[in-house]
């Protein structure tokens, strides 16, 4: 991407932002139609200028483009605030990581919404990675970081990720591939799959709370994510089509295996239990605690993983289709989903290919 004052200026002008980038001697500033100052005597907008301190480099000029584009979102929506612009802080050189990391989380929450998911995600995700830089935003400090978690762990992976993204952003050029390790679903705990009679078993383990045996059945029979039975609805009418109405991976629709179960346990009388939560995630833990109470042998992600074998084992779904419904792609789905099917299932797909090709032979 080029970084002179015209490129970043017919970038924005493309994208209809309404504001462009001056620069004044050596220094930039934005130039809008905004509402008069605070104090002012002016009663209508007009073009003004906001100056950001900082130098007409390659690295300033990348700054004011994130400022720009920040800038127009507030003007659009109704939410420009003199307040946030005047008397502030002088602000930090651009080889100061605080600084780098301050512009990328306004264009992360540009981008994302300010929600309780996404406030939840950055403290979580990216903070921690944040923390391990020091002063400057270079290949040494960067790489540095990621050497001080410990290595070949979930963690270490989640950093690289993390600060690979802010120097992607901030124009440093730097590969921590090398430092990512070998963590991955190969050296995940083995997960226990239920079979279909446990499945159906372990349902009476909440038979005191006909809202969490609802909950249960969905999850069964459906395979959503724990926190998405509390954003679904299902149709009443055969063959009782569940919709995802929000969640992790946002809208989908989704079909019951074992459909007997939709049927016998009237999943489309819909009886959520009574939970509320800011976040997707703790309504998952809601989810994970109410199991652990009931004593069931297995988790709410084991019945998950559960329907998706049984897609690609049991009922021959294409890979994509089975993906499409378990809410990923088919790459996730295979590496993932299909990493627990156990010998004695590999055993019964054996078995029943054989005896179709008998029953069926080639002309």
């Amino acid at each position: 991407m080029k970084w002179t004052l015209e490129a970043v200026n017919a970038r924005l002008k493309a994208g209809k932002i309404g504001v462009t980038v001056r620069q004044r001697g050596d220094r930039l500033s934005l130039r809008a139609t905004l509402p008069p100052k605070p104090g002012s005597s002016k009663l209508i907008w007009y073009q003004q200028d906001i100056s950001l301190r900082v130098y007409a480099n390659s690295a300033g000029l990348h700054h004011a483009e994130v400022e720009a584009k920040l800038l127009g979102t507030r003007i659009a929506g109704g939410e420009f605030d003199w307040h946030l612009y005047l008397d502030s802080e002088p602000a930090q050189p651009m080889s100061e990581a605080a600084a780098w990391v301050r512009r990328f989380e306004e264009d992360y929450f540009a981008r994302r919404g300010r929600t309780p998911t996404t406030e939840s995600t950055w403290k979580s995700d990216y903070v921690p990675a944040w923390r391990l830089l020091g002063s400057e935003l270079s290949p040494e400090t960067l790489r540095s970081a990621a050497a001080s978690v410990p290595a070949n762990t979930r963690k270490r992976k989640l950093v690289c990720e993390k600060l690979a993204a802010l120097a992607k952003f901030a124009g440093v050029s730097v590969d921590l591939g090398p430092y990512v390790g070998n963590y991955g679903i190969s050296e995940a705990s083995m997960r226990y799959i239920p079979l279909k009679h446990e499945i159906e078993e372990s349902r009476s383990l909440f038979d005191g709370r006909p809202d969490w045996q609802w909950a249960y059945g969905i999850l069964a029979a459906y395979g959503l994510r724990p926190h998405e039975v509390f954003f679904c609805e299902v149709s009443p009418e055969p063959p009782h089509l569940l919709k995802v109405l929000q969640g992790k991976t946002g809208y989908r629709e989704v079909y019951p295996y074992c459909p007997q179960w939709a049927v016998e346990w009237q999943l489309h009388e819909v009886r959520k239990p009574p939970c509320t939560a800011k976040t997707l995630k703790d309504y998952g833990n809601r989810v994970t605690k109410a199991f652990s109470r009931s004593g069931s042998p297995f988790t709410a992600y084991c019945l998950r993983h559960a329907y998706a074998i049984r897609l690609c084992t049991e009922y021959a779904v294409p890979v994509r289709i089975a993906a499409e419904w378990t809410g990923h792609d088919a790459a996730v789905y295979l590496r993932i989903y299909t990493r627990w099917i156990s010998g004695g299932e590999k055993r019964r797909v054996f078995e029943e290919t054989v005896r179709r090709a008998a029953e069926f032979p080639q002309q």
